[in-house]
């Protein structure tokens, strides 16, 4: 693969180091490590060590399992991934090599401090643990051997402490900031308010199992200063339901010591914090989703880190987490590394400041664990921080639109320029694309998914909103609504699509949730039975509207192509040389292909759902600018001037003239399928057919006025001021 802007082959030389063979660019562009197979020879690795974050659940292999204070009741704690662990916790421990090299051996040491008893559980596995039993530092030491040889030795320092809570250890002293939003946030209160009942006593089901995630250093039996430590030291024993429920003040009445750890505190994510606060010693930091995960994939309805596990957004091995950092790659790291987008949004206008780190995108990128300033602690909430011209509100989805968008705005085109691989936030904002001058039709997606709060449709009294009761925006409320219910016909791909998995599709491609839906579209199982209006391809039939975004995609590459532009598989998608040679016409089509396809393989698939009249309207228009002729047998979707062209305007700049052969706009734009399809291009439906066909049922959507605006989906200039009910006077339901 070939590097945005990188010169001929000529640029790039082999470069062999201790840790693998590398393609390096001569401008020092690294590219990713050759594969084991695609290096001659046996390969010998290179070890690291990885301290493995284990959540509090029963499906976690190296879950840690312990009892709670009755000696019955048997439940299960996580830990965090850092260096920084407890006193009396196991710790695991897992050697690697470079991706696609083999190891025949592993060779494990342990150093601890002179006191220590501690051993390590194995020392020839992949995978081993010991548990730290005094105050110290530990060493521990791996050597990995294969047919080429060992590798050089790999070390790690751990050191194992004792908890002191936020109000001992004094940490607002240090830390003002950090500890005053913090004590804002659910982490400082949730315990408080949940042994006391709270918000309604007689509804609770709080159980004495939840506080393992909701206080600080609990782990029964070690004796490491956490809440359980200091609970068996004080006697104090958690009440019973009905104390709970009664409303009692639980809380006040508990041993001030034992309210100092009762609550997620810095040690819950930084490590133990006594040896910090009373000899200085340094503490851990990191936004790996497996300092969350302890927590929020402990199993039951905390389950995202199970969720995410099926995201893109997670795969670290991606091209798209490896790639685009390093040298050259500085303006990447925004949305292609986790630390990259937390250090942009906190300094959005100088990316010298910019982590450029390798880095999937983890929990602590997109919300913040110290502040509680946006719902959900999202980092970025309302109005994008910078997304190239895009200043609309999109509510808890302008995290989403921060980075899925173009990046290059259309006014860049002509010169060559083209957008990003993904446009959605210009989709969805109405504003994507080279328009030629015309006032471009948009889908209604942008403006009514997701622009107010949302009903759950599992609460038959409408009492529970989805999303924290905030306005969710497009991106969420479709590629977030709630998972599939564990008794579901379909709970095969419960946490694989929806919630934090981010799918509409799940990863086999086998199923489509469209839950998020059928508040619109109801019944609707499979994107095939979203069928287009009308034929905007030229095929001779209308069909789905994927369907029809990616024949009228060829379309458009043809006509490029008879321009003089060839197409080519991967970046530049477009012969470089063609490109260079081509006028403005050819490079503002480009533009527009590129922003409506997506990425190589997407084929228009997602420019079809968030804004499929926008769509079909930029592809025909760069076909009509280049070949000076609408798409041949093809219905015209509306777009009309923004202002009369100058008779000395180039065809680029202005709107170019309808052929005879163009449906007229107001016709394909208000006719239901059955008149689109009926209608020859150029014949007019009669308007008492347009009148009477509405495509969808009135019920339960009252407010024609939420989509049907002047100049989008074709409701006319003299129907404005109308209420909505007159709508149905003309406008009836389907019979």
């Amino acid at each position: 693969m070939k590097p945005r802007g990188a010169p001929g082959r000529q640029a790039w030389r082999l470069l062999l180091t201790a840790a693998g063979l590398f393609l390096v660019f001569a401008a020092g562009q690294q590219a990713p490590p050759l594969a084991a197979n695609q290096q001659s020879g046996p390969v010998r690795p290179v070890a690291t060590i990885k301290v493995v974050a284990v959540a509090a659940n029963p499906a976690d292999p190296y879950v840690i399992e312990t009892m709670l204070p009755d000696g019955k009741t048997k439940i299960q704690v996580g830990t965090t991934g850092l260096d920084n662990v407890s006193v009396g916790v196991p710790v695991v421990l897992e050697a690697l090599a470079q991706p696609g090299v083999p190891v025949d051996k592993y060779a494990w040491t342990l150093l601890p401090p002179s006191k220590s008893k501690a051993q390590l559980s194995a020392r020839d596995q992949q995978v081993v643990q010991f548990t730290p039993d005094v105050i110290g530092i530990y060493k521990v030491d791996v050597v990995l051997t294969n047919a080429a040889g060992a590798s050089p030795m790999a070390s790690l320092q751990l050191r194992s402490g004792e908890y002191i809570g936020v109000e001992a250890g004094h940490c607002a002293d240090c830390h003002p900031k950090q500890t005053e939003e913090w004590a804002e946030t659910g982490h400082a209160t949730i315990f408080r308010e949940e042994v006391n009942g709270l918000p309604d006593p007689a509804s609770s089901h709080y159980g004495e199992r939840c506080i393992r995630c909701h206080t600080t250093g609990y782990y029964p039996g070690a004796q490491n200063g956490g809440f359980a430590a200091v609970q068996e030291a004080t006697g104090w024993q958690f009440p019973a339901l009905e104390t709970i429920q009664a409303g009692t003040d639980t809380w006040g009445s508990m041993p001030r010591a034992l309210r100092n750890m009762g609550v997620i505190g810095c040690e819950n994510c930084h490590g133990p914090a006594k040896e910090h606060v009373t000899q200085g010693a340094k503490m851990a930091k990191s936004v790996d989703s497996g300092v969350c995960n302890q927590c929020h994939n402990g199993g039951g309805n905390h389950i995202k880190g199970t969720e995410i596990k099926f995201a893109k957004h997670s795969e670290e091995e991606s091209q798209a987490w490896t790639y685009p950092t390093g040298p050259s790659r500085q303006a990447c790291v925004r949305c292609h590394s986790g630390e990259g987008y937390i250090s942009f949004i906190a300094n959005p206008s100088e990316s010298a400041s910019w982590n450029n780190s390798p880095e999937a995108l983890q929990c602590a990128s997109c919300h913040d664990p110290h502040s509680d300033k946006n719902t959900f602690q999202l980092r970025v909430t309302g109005k994008p921080v910078n997304a190239v011209g895009i200043d609309k509100d999109f509510g808890l989805s302008a995290t989403c639109v921060e980075c899925h968008n173009g990046r290059v705005p259309p006014e860049a085109a002509p010169g060559g320029s083209t957008p990003h691989y993904s446009a959605a936030g210009e989709m969805l904002a109405d504003m994507a694309g080279v328009t030629y001058g015309q006032e471009v039709p948009n889908s209604p997606h942008g403006r009514i998914v997701g622009s107010a709060p949302i009903k759950s449709p599992s609460d038959p009294t409408g009492q529970t909103m989805l999303f924290g009761g905030a306005a969710p925006g497009p991106c969420v409320t479709c590629h977030m609504w709630p998972t599939i219910p564990a008794n579901a016909p379909d709970a095969a791909y419960r946490f694989q699509v929806g919630e934090h998995s981010f799918n509409t599709i799940s990863p086999d491609g086998q199923y489509q949730y469209l839950a998020s839906c059928q508040s619109c579209h109801p019944g609707k199982k499979s994107l095939a039975e979203f069928v287009a209006r009308a034929d905007y391809d030229g095929n001779g039939r209308a069909e789905p509207v994927q369907d029809e975004l990616l024949n009228l995609l060829e379309v458009l590459k043809g006509a490029i192509a008879n321009a003089g532009v060839k197409s080519v598989q991967g970046h530049p998608y477009f012969d470089a040389a063609d490109v260079a040679k081509a006028d403005a016409k050819v490079k503002s089509a480009i533009y527009n292909y590129l922003l409506v396809r997506g990425l190589e393989g997407m084929d228009g698939k997602a420019a079809a759902v968030h804004n499929f009249r926008r769509s079909v309207a930029l592809l025909q228009l760069s076909y009509r600018d280049l070949s000076g002729g609408d798409v041949p047998r093809a219905a015209f979707i509306a777009a009309t001037p923004t202002a009369r062209p100058a008779a000395t305007a180039t065809p680029s700049a202005t709107a170019p003239a309808a052929t005879p052969a163009a449906t007229p706009a107001a016709a394909v734009a208000e006719a239901p399928p059955s008149a689109g399809l009926a209608a020859a291009p150029g014949a007019q439906p009669a308007a008492r057919a347009v009148a009477k066909a509405i495509p969808h049922v009135l019920t339960g959507r009252d407010q024609c006025s939420m989509c049907h605006t002047t100049g989008n989906l074709a409701m006319p200039a003299n129907h404005i001021g109308r209420s909505d009910a007159s709508c149905t006077v003309c406008h009836a339901p389907p019979q």
